[in-house]
């Protein structure tokens, strides 16, 4: 079951964005915060919201989650589900492996009457009463393979578990491990921005009506695009050009995330991913017979009003 998940799972593409299939994976709207309308610098063509290069696989991956090297191979829209279910299968097997081995070794101590026998000190030959330390001490020095499997299950158990649960959350507000990381990010740099102009503000430098106004854009370039493994960012990015040290700006309200469209939904769009549905299918057979509407040449410029509108926040 577990090989077979993994199989299953390391077979399964991310999808692969090109020239050709773009229309395939072109379904949502740019935030202008972690994602603007721009040429994608490896490949050229247009960068899709929520894609991102991945330079392990040197594929532009829609819908990008991260690089797991587990599976070998980058997780994005069209595998992500197959990604959970390796997942939830794995946690399962290990709970169940742990609860199985425990209660082999719990049938020997049931079996010997440990609780309630008398053991020797090896070193000077005294009687101690049996106790929990004493019985596992027994345990592992006797069966010590057993043991050793039960505590690697046990470990593997909570690791995994977490791990899932991380994932269940981000799929219940429709984010990706790289967005969840650009979030945290951005919300550090909009604290800070904030901070600025405020104590600016308390010290009489600017004035409430300086006509700054909202400049959550120029927060949001200092954001770095890093490459994101199964544990977060796997090296610090450089941060990017935007507000300078001595500038000062009222951030505005911290914005939320357009892509949200309710726990249902988000569980939905990753079981039934938006790419295998009749609008995206449509719309690709459509580029196939020229009628996309968008040249290479305009892939920067243009954005396309078929996708569907964000909620509002």
């Amino acid at each position: 079951m577990c090989m077979s998940s993994w199989h299953y799972a390391c077979q399964k593409s991310p999808g692969h964005i090109t020239n050709r299939t773009l229309p395939l994976f072109d379904h949502y709207q740019y935030d202008n915060l972690l994602y603007t309308n721009r040429l994608c610098p490896t490949t050229k063509i247009r960068k899709l919201a929520r894609s991102k290069y991945d330079r392990f696989s040197k594929k532009h991956v829609p819908r990008f989650d991260h690089f797991c090297g587990w599976l070998n191979q980058a997780i994005g829209e069209q595998n992500y589900r197959w990604f959970l279910l390796f997942l939830m299968v794995h946690v399962f097997m290990c709970f169940y492996g742990s609860w199985a081995v425990g209660r082999v070794l719990y049938g020997e101590v049931l079996e010997k009457n440990l609780l309630n026998a008398t053991f020797f000190n090896a070193v000077t030959g005294a009687e101690v009463k049996a106790d929990y330390f004493i019985i596992f001490h027994y345990l592992f020095m006797k069966y010590f393979q057993i043991c050793g499997v039960f505590i690697l299950m046990s470990v593997m158990s909570v690791v995994l578990g977490v791990f899932l649960m991380f994932h269940l959350y981000i799929t219940s507000r429709n984010m990706t491990t790289n967005e969840f990381f650009k979030w945290q990010s951005f919300r550090r740099l909009h604290r800070k921005e904030k901070y600025k102009f405020e104590k600016a503000q308390a010290e009489g430098k600017i004035s409430s009506d300086n006509g700054i106004g909202s400049k959550v854009e120029s927060v949001s370039k200092q954001l770095s695009d890093v490459d994101i493994g199964c544990t977060g960012p796997m090296v610090a990015g450089p941060v990017q050009e935007g507000i300078q040290e001595d500038e000062t700006i009222d951030p505005g309200l911290l914005p939320g995330n357009i892509y949200d469209n309710g726990i249902i939904l988000n569980f939905y769009e990753i079981i039934f991913p938006l790419s295998y549905r009749g609008e995206a299918i449509e719309r690709f057979n459509l580029s196939l017979n020229g009628g996309y509407g968008e040249s290479n040449d305009e892939q920067n410029d243009h954005v396309h009003d078929h996708r569907p509108k964000p909620k509002s926040i």
